[in-house]
């Protein structure tokens, strides 16, 4: 009988799971369940694997955004309560869990190069601290250090550090979002749902009436309606900000990675924005942001390959 490894990679959105062959790197059976349709991981979990047939498992590893060292818990994102003793007896075998974002930084270890893209040059230091960081349904980050010939990651919720306006109008922006949130966290902004909460909040400042309330509608907008390309414009000048003050505080001379279903969508856009300006706007440190290259990635399999590396490194 074959034995499998199962991988999965759970966000707010979308689960995402496959199968890894005893030994093997290849993702095979790759499904991806929305997770409104499922009342929780081990429904979702149930579902796939009598899809692939009920596979005999002879170990796991399953990146999930939420706060994995708990044995329960609930996704920041979305309605899923965890309960790991449940999913553990559900997959009868040796289970490792981590954060979604620690899968996301394995992955970037293993990039291939033709899933990068160059956002900003620079001259990454080979074995220096690496940041991994990327929007989705909130902002995730997470580092890399290269410790004892090894890549390991750093793991925390720099996603839920303040938001830091950087000038008048972002200001004004910050303002009108305190008026309904006790802390304007970077992430509140920085997501997907953060882009019709800045289209909200310009509307509300400049007079101007609601015409679009969700990011795929004021992206797409944004090249004939100018408040939707204001806002655009905002989310990645706010966006290099933020990348830059995580890449400040990883000393992420190794390069940044940018990661996550949004950013290749919006590829264009983020080119012709001031993110890359924003992010070397640092006044004394000029030079060293300027040094460090900023990296998109375009693999959409990202995580359940980081995953997999997990096991590996285990």
């Amino acid at each position: 009988m074959n034995h499998f490894e199962l991988v999965a990679d759970i966000g707010a959105t979308n689960a995402r799971f496959a199968l890894l062959a005893d030994g093997q790197m290849e993702l095979m059976h790759l499904h991806v369940l929305p997770a409104a349709d499922y009342d929780s991981l081990t429904h979702a979990l149930k579902a796939y694997l009598v899809k692939v047939g009920k596979p005999s498992l002879k170990a796991a590893s399953i990146a999930i955004a939420g706060p994995v060292h708990k044995p329960v818990f609930t996704l920041a994102n979305n309605h899923w309560q965890v309960h790991k003793a449940e999913v553990e007896q559900q997959l009868a075998c040796q289970t490792l869990w981590l954060n979604d974002f620690a899968a996301q930084a394995w992955g970037v270890t293993a990039l291939d190069v033709d899933q990068q893209v160059i956002v900003k040059p620079g001259k990454a230091k080979l074995e220096g601290n690496r940041l991994v960081i990327g929007p989705g349904s909130g902002l995730g980050v997470a580092g890399l250090v290269f410790r004892n010939n090894a890549w390991v990651p750093v793991i925390g919720e720099g996603g839920h550090v303040s938001f830091a306006p950087g000038n008048a109008r972002e200001i004004a922006v910050l303002g009108h979002l305190l008026a309904d949130y006790e802390h304007v966290s970077i992430e509140r902004v920085a997501c997907g749902s953060g882009i019709p909460l800045l289209y909200g909040a310009l509307a509300h400042l400049d007079g101007e009436p609601v015409r679009y309330t969700d990011a795929a509608a004021i992206s797409g907008a944004s090249a004939n309606d100018p408040l939707a390309r204001e806002t655009m414009d905002l989310f990645f000048a706010i966006l290099g900000q933020a990348v830059a003050s995580a890449a400040l505080q990883m000393g992420a001379i190794g390069g940044v990675y940018l990661v996550g279903g949004i950013l290749p969508k919006l590829l264009s856009g983020m080119e012709q924005s001031e993110f890359v300006s924003r992010f070397c706007r640092r006044g004394r440190f000029r030079s060293y942001m300027e040094e460090m290259p900023i990296i998109l990635s375009t693999d959409k399999d990202l995580g359940l390959k980081g995953a997999a590396l997990a096991l590996v490194h285990h």
